[in-house]
């Protein structure tokens, strides 16, 4: 065994490094920092004797003083043997270690219990009285979904009851006794060893998944820059204080909260501290301002909603002011979308008016920590007064309104996030209605000498003349497009455009991507790119492969029946997310939508990578198939003349646009031809399906009917083809020593979809 000295303060071992030695304390003091909980060991004390099981060190040693150490090698538990042999004296050493570091440890993994069942029960507790009070203050509840989301700890402890006892009558029992028992005795002591250190890691697991547990509920209670309980409440004492009785009773609840948060574990102190203050200086303020003729019957939260928008806008006032008397004329309307000249008008300086105000409250939330939720209700919903969207509608968006997100990791985008991606940096702005991207647009700006050469180059790069170019060109079209009533469209929130509730026509991430889920399964390919993969340290040739990528979808702040696909691609690249934009509020089917979008990007995409040619019948595409197909249907001596009435009704019904045509077909080929209903004409079958392929399962259910049993025998031919000239491709780069690359197992995949 070799001595060593750690000076105070110093890591004697790290958390996750493997356990090569065995360290015995024969002087001064080490604390093990165990996920922020401090266990301090002190002389006879063995560091490691409780990750013998796993190998690695569960914690982070630190000297607390300075420690003199002794050290033995460790490779295995069997190794100890040898130990135990040389040194007979050193058995009762690690036995009494072992019981006193298991022991601390059983008793942390109860205070974890206790606290996770705390946690649960106050999280319900809290939040349950939170909506009480705000039913007994007249304010409306905001909800918070992790509430809801909350369950109790899992009732799994592999920790027998018997083991606390077990040890501490072992820690307890006479030394004499416990000495002789286990000295001279390996076979004994490492029996025992390797038990506690079994027991030791499986307490050391079930306090892990304690404090994960625990943390998840923390953020519920208290979250970096996130909607939680601590913002409810504290809002709620705030707007409430002037109402008789509710200081003391809301104060009462934000105790209770702020007394189980002081203690929890995993609690940023700092953090915490931050919002303490912040929370009773606002408090502070709104006590300073209280008079007894103050006093009120409680609050409306979405009340003076205009007034608050309005002057975070910081327009001028001529404007604030016609705003609210054009605001008020169009609620009282009985028809408010009516086709009279007088309310089109209307309707116009109204909407011109709400994207003006728009750009500002935008541009300032961007820059502002914690937007107020009335400023979220506008940029997320176009929300601006509670009588214009109804107060039931007004309570419901107010409730949410925190709590609304998108999920940029899954591409869905609100309105909020978008803009503030792009203002960010993090995404480029879309292309305009002429279909220019924001560099074309500002050399068409330059070459109309609206700007000069040094303009240009600020502006490529200014992030705030981005987000002004997607507010002034895209917003507004993509906004009244999702809408879908263009005719008496504006932007404003308001009742009449309402035909479902709110809450079951909010359009969630998870929707969307399980729909998307949902037509991927009938259409695999409907999001692949074909790209060029080329590999020169390997030898293979360049070789077409594809790459799926999925769709952006942004949810525009309306109320509406329509989704719009905006770009196929980002700039130049063929590997990118194309742009899709949809209300926030669908009243419509929402597979339906993505079928359609789908189509459409299916027609985009092929016609950006077949370029001018994509009409062109001698280069086989979908574009250049179908629209030769029906511009010369009539020449089809394949159809019958009942088929082709049954076009012409098609072209007509699509106003004679091939892309509205396909759109149509396409959908029939989603929901009836791919379960075996005959819906589509010989010709269109065929060029869907050569371009719009079933994955295997759905082919292995069709290739007995008549229908599709030919084209079926061909495409499979056609695939079998592609996967044994991949296959062999895959050998000869196995064979020859080298790693095959990804792309070609993934390529190979593909092909056996």
């Amino acid at each position: 065994m070799t001595s060593m000295e750690y000076k105070q303060g110093s890591v004697i071992c790290g958390e996750g490094k493997p356990m090569d030695q065995l360290l015995f304390i024969t002087g001064g003091k080490a604390e093990a920092s165990f996920k922020g909980k401090p266990f301090i060991y002190e002389q006879g004390d063995v560091i490691g004797i409780c990750e013998l099981s796993d190998g690695v060190y569960s914690s982070t040693y630190t000297a607390v003083s300075d420690v003199v150490v002794f050290s033995y090698p460790y490779r295995n538990l069997s190794a100890l043997e040898g130990l135990l042999r040389e040194k007979p004296d050193i058995a009762s050493l690690l036995i009494n270690s072992m019981c006193r570091q298991l022991l601390s440890l059983l008793q942390y993994k109860i205070a974890l219990k206790n606290e996770a069942e705390m946690a649960f029960e106050s999280v319900k507790g809290i939040y349950a009285q939170y909506g009480n009070m705000c039913t007994q203050y007249a304010f409306t509840a905001k909800k918070h979904e992790g509430v809801a989301g909350a369950d109790p700890f899992p009732e799994i402890d592999l920790v027998d009851e018997w083991i606390y006892p077990y040890y501490m009558e072992t820690k307890e029992s006479d030394p004499a006794v416990r000495k002789a028992f286990f000295n001279n005795k390996p076979g004994i002591t490492l029996g025992f060893i390797r038990k506690g250190a079994e027991d030791a890691r499986l307490v050391i697991n079930i306090c892990k998944d304690y404090i994960n547990y625990i943390n998840k509920i923390l953020q519920i209670f208290l979250r970096s820059g996130g909607h939680d309980l601590f913002a409810l409440i504290s809002e709620l004492h705030c707007v409430s204080i002037n109402i008789k009785g509710a200081d003391a009773a809301v104060g009462a609840l934000m105790a209770w909260l702020t007394k189980l948060l002081s203690g929890m574990t995993g609690l940023n102190h700092t953090y915490y501290q931050q919002r303490m203050a912040a929370y009773k200086g606002n408090l502070a303020v709104k006590r300073a301002s209280q008079t007894e003729e103050g006093m009120t019957e409680g609050p409306g939260s979405t009340a003076d909603s205009m007034n608050l928008i309005l002057e975070y806008s910081g327009r001028p006032k001529d404007i604030c002011s016609k705003f609210i008397r054009n605001v008020q004329e169009y609620t009282k309307l009985s028809d408010r979308g009516s086709a009279e000249d007088a309310v089109y008008r209307l309707r116009r300086e109204l909407t011109a008016a709400f994207y003006d105000i728009y750009q500002g409250v935008l541009i300032k939330s961007l820059k502002d920590p914690a937007p107020p939720t009335i400023i979220k209700m506008f940029l997320n919903f176009g929300y601006v007064d509670a009588a214009l969207a109804g107060q039931e509608n007004a309570d419901y968006l107010y409730s949410v309104a925190d709590s609304l997100k998108g999920d940029p990791e899954m591409g869905v985008y609100t309105a909020y996030e978008w803009l503030a991606a792009i203002y960010g940096g993090r995404k480029e702005p879309c292309r305009n209605e002429l279909d220019e991207d924001y560099a074309a647009y500002l050399r068409g700006q330059k070459a109309t000498r609206k700007i000069d050469d040094k303009e240009e180059a600020r502006l490529l790069n200014d992030l705030e003349s981005k987000l002004r170019f997607e507010i002034e060109n895209v917003f507004p079209v993509t906004n009244k497009i999702t809408c879908g009533i263009i005719s008496t469209y504006c932007p404003l929130l308001s009742s009449h455009n309402i035909q479902r509730k709110l809450e079951f026509s909010l359009v969630t991430p998870k929707l969307i991507m399980d729909t998307l889920d949902e037509i991927r399964g009938v259409d695999f390919s409907a999001y692949f790119r074909e790209v060029m993969y080329s590999d020169p340290v390997l030898g293979t040739a360049k070789e077409v492969i594809h790459v799926e990528v999925l769709p952006d979808f942004i949810l525009m702040p309306t109320v509406g029946i329509r989704g719009i696909m905006w770009q196929e691609i980002e700039g130049m690249k063929r590997a990118t997310p194309s742009r899709m934009f949809m209300p926030l509020f669908l009243q419509s089917d929402l597979k339906a939508l993505l079928i359609r979008l789908t189509s459409e990007f299916r027609w985009e995409m092929c016609k950006r990578v077949q370029g001018v040619r994509w009409t062109d019948i001698t280069d086989p595409s979908l574009t250049s198939e179908y629209s030769d197909y029906l511009q010369f249907y009539r020449n089809n001596r394949d159809l019958s003349a009942e088929v082709k009435e049954s076009i012409k009704t098609e072209l007509t019904r699509a106003r004679n646009n091939y892309k509205t045509a396909f759109s149509l077909n396409y959908t029939d080929w989603m929901q009836y031809e791919a379960n075996g209903s005959s819906r589509l004409n010989r010709t269109a079958r065929r060029i869907i399906l050569a371009y719009c392929p079933f994955p295997s399962q759905t082919r292995e259910k069709l290739k007995q009917n008549p229908q599709f049993s030919e084209l079926l025998n061909r495409y499979n031919v056609k695939q079998n083809q592609r996967v044994q000239q991949l296959s062999r491709l895959i050998n000869k780069v196995g064979q020859s020593g080298k790693k095959v690359p990804q792309e070609l197992h993934d390529e190979l995949e593909y092909a056996n979809k």
